[in-house]
């Protein structure tokens, strides 16, 4: 067996183990429950018609709301549909998890400590890798979309790009990336494919305006957009998605954040343009939730970090964090669960 394979194997492991620990802590039902899942399942079963969800789903939101929850996801869940809506999430998500895992580990140099601790960190991630929601559909298409950007293999590039942008708005950031690169070096025609994401960005608009009359329904789906004018917002405890003034984590992740993505830029300069223009984006985000938004930064950060998660004090802190980050997303999870009256149409 190869190191390669060996490591694989290994990352395969822990993913599932540690996805199945979680389960089994808070039960299934507790899984099924956590945002945004539920939500994922409404658009699975109608597909954004408003006639469907007022007839078979009982939550108290506005059929736009649902608008705000891009397609990928829930036409995989679709596909898995079998075994019901709400498991199909779980089992989507545990199967991006692993595939993103191995995608972050080849492309941060085959080190398998960087991949075994996006599993965890942010602490989030352990939460997020456990329940229904896109996230990390988005991380392995945008991690895989620059794997073949990186080898110059741009049609892939684009496609798989063009279905990050499928799975969570921040997807066409990875374009603004792409774009931000071919600025400072000369751009190759070579990689016309990538215009592919924002055409699909595009496209989905268009379906949008076929479902509901309007082509900027996303901008008119509610509360679900929360990028403001100036950057710090979310230091402003009176909007409506902060409401606190507890908020040192905050300027953690914008210094820990910021360091990676300067260390990322000068060994890989794809990863550490598409990390300033997310970065530059996550200023202007005004909401309490800005570990969870950050999400897509930290396989950049890990990479332009890797030397300090590759020592072994480190690495012996990080084994130590893996108890308190246990405890942390169990109550988590115990806490972020939107009522369900009627399981029938999510099974």
């Amino acid at each position: 067996m190869t190191r390669v394979v060996r490591d694989c194997l290994i990352l395969v492991g822990v993913a599932v183990v540690s996805t199945v620990v979680l389960w089994v802590a808070v039960g299934m039902k507790t899984i099924y429950q956590n945002f945004d899942g539920p939500y994922y399942a409404v658009i699975a079963k109608c597909w954004y018609d408003k006639e469907c969800v007022g007839k078979n789903f009982s939550f108290p939101l506005p059929a736009e709301y649902y608008l705000a929850h891009f397609p990928l996801y829930p036409a995989l869940m679709g596909l898995f549909g079998g075994v019901g809506l709400v498991r199909a999430a779980a089992l989507i998500n545990l199967l991006a998890t692993i595939g993103a895992a191995v995608v972050l580990y080849k492309m941060a140099g085959e080190k398998l400590w960087i991949a075994l601790t996006w599993l965890f960190w942010w602490p989030r991630m352990w939460v997020v890798r456990s329940v229904g929601g896109a996230e990390t559909l988005l991380i392995l298409g945008l991690l895989v979309s620059m794997y073949f950007f990186i080898k110059k293999k741009y049609v892939w590039a684009g496609v798989i790009g063009a279905l990050a942008v499928l799975a969570k708005p921040p997807g066409i950031l990875l374009f603004g990336g792409y774009a931000l690169y071919f600025l400072v070096k000369k751009f190759d025609w070579r990689a016309w494919p990538l215009f592919l994401m924002p055409v699909v960005l595009g496209g989905l608009f268009w379906f949008y305006k076929v479902q509901t009359g309007d082509f900027w329904a996303y901008f008119h789906s509610g509360d679900n957009i929360h990028l403001q004018m100036l950057p710090f917002g979310v230091f402003d405890s009176n909007q409506p998605w902060v409401g606190t003034f507890w908020l040192e984590d905050v300027l953690w992740v914008y210094l820990i954040g910021l360091i990676g993505v300067i260390r990322a830029m000068r060994k890989n300069p794809m990863l550490g343009y598409f990390g300033a223009v997310f970065y530059t984006t996550i200023l202007f985000v005004s909401h309490r939730d800005i570990a969870r938004y950050s999400l897509p930064l930290v396989p950049v950060v890990l990479i332009g970090l890797s030397e300090i998660f590759e020592r072994r004090e480190v690495r012996w802190a990080l084994v130590l964090l893996v108890i308190p980050m246990f405890f942390y997303s169990v109550n988590f999870l115990l806490h972020n669960q939107v009522a369900i009256s009627d399981w029938g149409p999510f099974l």
